[in-house]
């Protein structure tokens, strides 16, 4: 893996800071309160938010729902700092990937290989927290659903940003656009992960990350 460059570590940093709402938890626990979170995170994350009930987040945390409600609130603010909290430690890894490599299309090629890693890993759920929760974008409200869309909207500007570098340096042609590039790796990242989903297997999203890489930089 190549060293970050002052540009890399900057798109991180910004990508963290942009989307943690910045809540800090002050008060010293007698539990660990990131344990806490990654438990309920996998729960949302494997069930829904609507189909996840204060009963198992109980039993999956450990913790009284007294003191669930005294350290993170009712079920949609837990839900909310579940969000933050798979941002700052599962999606960052897409924006880690982007910056860590020397040239853009392995960039782009690593980036969408963690769209792999991250649905079959088997200490995850499979597919990807903030999509699936989009997909039920009836059940959250105003706040979250801007959470939601600004993690692939902030994904979309890092990943544009990479694309226009390598286009100063030559590697993508000038007669592209940057921007319908930059979506369009978004779609193929949402897309991948819906059909990882739904059973296709990884040697069939592997060939189609090698053709879509191909196709950028014809």
């Amino acid at each position: 893996m190549a060293i970050l460059s002052s540009y890399s570590v900057a798109i991180v940093i910004k990508y963290i800071n942009q989307l943690s709402m910045g809540s800090r938890m002050a008060r010293t626990k007698s539990f660990n309160e990131s344990e806490a979170l990654e438990s309920a995170m996998l729960l949302f994350w494997q069930k829904g938010y609507a189909a996840t009930s204060m009963r198992e987040l109980e039993q999956i945390t450990g913790l009284k729902l007294t003191s669930i409600y005294n350290t993170f609130g009712n079920k949609r603010e837990l839900f909310q700092k579940v969000l933050e909290y798979y941002l700052q430690t599962t999606l960052v890894r897409f924006i880690e990937s982007l910056a860590s490599e020397k040239t853009t299309r392995a960039a782009l090629n690593a980036v969408l290989k963690e769209v792999i890693h991250l649905h079959y890993n088997k200490s995850h759920p499979g597919g990807c927290l903030i999509v699936l929760s989009l997909l039920e974008s009836d059940q959250h409200d105003a706040k979250t659903i801007k959470t939601l869309n600004s993690a692939l909207h902030q994904l979309q500007k890092s990943i544009t940003q990479r694309l226009e570098e390598g286009q100063m340096k030559g590697e993508i042609g000038p007669e592209k656009n940057c921007q319908v590039l930059g979506n369009h790796v978004i779609a193929l990242i949402t897309g991948m992960i819906t059909m990882a989903k739904a059973g296709f297997s990884r040697k069939e999203l592997e060939k189609l990350i090698n053709s879509s890489t191909d196709m950028f930089f014809q």
